[in-house]
């Protein structure tokens, strides 16, 4: 429930500022002069201008949240067709709509969630159809592009990426987000280029989930989403091409398996593994969330202790707590995504009061910083809900998925 005084004002208050923004965020594609931007529709993208004005993959769900609940679907449908259009012109979604986002990476894969969520807000048979068939082509780049020995996926890079670009986005990396040295042999420097960009791929650029091994990590979150899209495969398949939902079915419960051997933790929750040291990581991540989220698990105890170690005063944490603070997708940083993946995995394991704690808290955090700012932030800190103070670069004005994570969990303390 939102509190009845004047923190419940300043909820109110940026529930409109949202409201009265999106239609400031839209870019119309034929006003762009670079052609690598081009798409087909007017698209959101996080910023309404800036760092990051162009749209990025797994950024556009938490986004559509916001615009669906606010009467946007045809905005948030725009979206959709948009990354659509992507994946059928590159064989896989673009971290984003830019040079780089489409030389070196992709991000989480989020379409097919997106798809059912826009299925469920616009109803048409034939689009949902067209998205199906889609949704295949994603499903076979990550299985034929990022496989590793263990059966489960990865994040990685496109193989199309030239030794010079691998060294100059590792001098990238060290020089201007990481402070790491530059002196190092080129050799090494192109290893550990490929490295961050599996973190970059995973939207964690960067995290000590990955560090500089990123490409070793079958990660928890990215097995667990593709669970959910071979299950939402398999639903589509019964529709529209019936031979196939076996095959998608089979697939998701050898993932399954796959992954209650190797990262399941006696702690009942999935953990990065690293099929190189073959190890679980220790480390607990707001990506613990997903396969709650995807149907992997239902165990309602392990999810109210992960919040439990994850949730503050300022939201939700990206990791544990850590001594140092050497990543930006680590504590004591909370991001929106944090915050939702929890909030969504809380609800529909039916842990209302963990659900509603998430909510409260993160709404406070953003109104309050809003009621000082008037501006939405990109990352806060989850310590006391505080603008964050980022070392690999400027915490940005945002609307996008911060503004798409705030309604939604506005909505529900409304509900």
């Amino acid at each position: 429930m939102i509190p009845v005084n004047e923190e419940r004002s300043f909820l109110e208050k940026t529930h409109t500022y949202i409201v009265k923004s999106w239609a400031r965020c839209r870019v119309d594609p034929s006003t762009i002069e670079r052609d690598i931007y081009r798409l087909p529709k007017p698209f959101t993208p996080p910023t309404p201008g800036g760092l990051f004005h162009c749209l990025f993959y797994w950024d556009t769900f938490y986004t559509n949240r916001g615009l669906i609940l606010d009467g946007h679907s045809d905005w948030a449908k725009d979206n959709v067709d948009d990354l659509l259009f992507e994946l059928r012109e590159w064989g896989f979604v673009p971290n984003s709509n830019s040079d780089p986002g489409v030389i070196y990476i992709s991000q989480p894969p989020y379409l097919h969630f997106m798809v059912h969520d826009i299925a469920e807000a616009l109803p048409d048979e034939a689009w949902l159809q067209d998205a199906y068939e889609a949704l295949k082509l994603e499903y076979a780049f990550w299985m034929k592009k990022r496989m590793t020995p263990t059966g489960l996926n990865r994040h990685y890079g496109h193989e199309t990426r030239t030794k010079e670009q691998l060294i100059s986005y590792y001098r990238y990396v060290a020089k201007d987000r990481l402070n790491l040295p530059l002196d190092i042999p080129e050799a090494e420097q192109i290893k550990k280029g490929a490295e961050y960009a599996a973190a970059a791929e995973a939207g964690l650029d960067f995290s000590p989930r990955f560090g500089d091994f990123g490409g070793a990590v079958n990660p928890v979150d990215l097995n667990a989403n593709l669970y959910g899209l071979e299950c939402d495969l398999a639903l589509y398949a019964e529709r529209f091409e019936k031979n196939r939902a076996s095959f998608y079915r089979q697939a998701a419960a050898t993932r399954k398996a796959l992954m209650d051997s190797l990262l399941l933790g006696q702690d009942g929750l999935y953990h990065d593994y690293n099929f190189v040291t073959k190890e679980q990581s220790p480390l607990h991540c707001s990506g613990q969330f997903m396969p709650f989220i995807t149907g992997l698990s239902t165990n309602q105890k392990a999810a109210h202790a992960l919040i439990k170690i994850l949730l503050d005063e300022g939201g939700v944490y990206s990791t544990d707590k850590l001594e140092k603070i050497p990543y930006q997708a680590a504590y004591p940083y909370s991001w929106p995504y944090d915050n939702y993946l929890a909030f969504w995995a809380l609800n529909t394991l039916s842990l209302k009061e963990d659900a509603m704690s998430v909510a409260k808290r993160y709404v406070e955090a953003v109104s309050k910083s809003f009621a000082a700012t008037g501006r939405l932030w990109e990352t806060y800190d989850g310590r006391d809900g505080s603008i964050a103070h980022k070392k690999e670069y400027a915490t940005q004005e945002m609307m996008g998925w911060t503004a798409g994570v705030y309604e939604a969990l506005y909505a529900f303390l409304l509900a």
